[in-house]
């Protein structure tokens, strides 16, 4: 069941609601509130910037005593009230669990202003939890955020172990033979998928006049070219290794090739349907 953060109109304690339940007893004073009342309240306040620095502290103390839960909640209303806002926006992300679309929102509005580190005392220990493959494509925003947020003195020790990360997550990706192999897999991949609709239809019309089953021919052969076509990706990936950027045709054409894989499937459907016979 969802739940939602409120506050007892009673005894102002912090609690979780129910959704769509109009009445509770509070579990603290046990009195008999609104839930609407009590939601409300939290909205109210959360919406007011001279409650932010307390609310973070609040939540820092609910944490501890119930759990993520509750004090996620607050501050996911008090991030969408003031987005830049560093401090609550940090405390979100961790207690996400570093979860990765919330720690590129948070790179990507503050990684770049200047902040002197005594103000963001939680800057190495974001970067100790978040730095690793997993994030590593958000190199350039992690360098400036080094830059802006870190002691002088380790800052040197973060910008070693980004270049490092990016060595180790590339390999081989910068050898130019790298693009023009998985392109003209893109090419390759995305005209024989294409080109299986047609195939599948003189494949139905030459079948149906042997046996009735010819429509399993059909989804082996899909099978069998997404089998081939995924494992020559792979194998791109062990020889060359990962890749940080792409160029806009580069990306087009893997658009294409993704697109062409949903056709291999219509294309099993309406070539068993539509049949060709010579």
């Amino acid at each position: 069941m969802n739940y939602e953060a409120g506050i007892c109109p009673k005894c102002h304690e912090y609690l979780l609601l129910k959704t769509k339940t109009p009445f509770l007893v509070c579990p603290k004073c046990g009195e008999t509130i609104s839930a609407q009342s009590a939601n409300a309240i939290v909205e109210r306040r959360c919406a007011n910037i001279e409650n932010v620095n307390s609310i973070v502290g609040e939540c820092v103390a609910l944490e501890i005593k119930y759990g993520p839960e509750l004090p996620y909640m607050l501050l996911a209303k008090v991030v969408s009230n003031f987005p830049h806002l560093e401090s609550p926006s940090y405390l979100l992300v961790k207690l996400s669990g570093f979860q990765i679309g919330l720690v590129y929102d948070y790179l990507k509005t503050f990684a770049s202003i200047k902040s002197d580190p005594a103000n963001v005392a939680w800057a190495e220990s974001f970067l100790d939890n978040t730095l690793d493959f997993k994030t590593i494509e958000y190199a350039d925003l992690y360098r400036s955020y080094v830059r802006n947020k870190v002691r002088p003195e380790r800052q040197q020790h973060y910008f070693d172990l980004i270049d490092q990360l990016v060595k180790d997550f590339t390999t081989k990706s910068s050898d130019p033979r790298s693009t023009k192999l998985l392109m003209s897999l893109y090419v390759i991949a995305s005209v024989l998928n294409f080109m299986l609709f047609p195939v599948m239809m003189f494949l139905s019309g030459w079948l149906s006049q042997v046996f009735s089953l010819y429509f399993i021919v059909n989804i082996l052969l899909a099978v069998v070219a997404v089998c081939v076509e995924m494992l020559l990706l792979v194998w791109h990936h062990k020889v060359f290794g990962n890749r940080l950027s792409m160029s806009q045709k580069e990306r087009l054409w893997m658009v294409i090739f993704l697109s062409s894989m949903v056709f291999v499937v219509g294309a099993v459907v309406m070539g068993s349907i539509w049949k060709i016979k010579l």
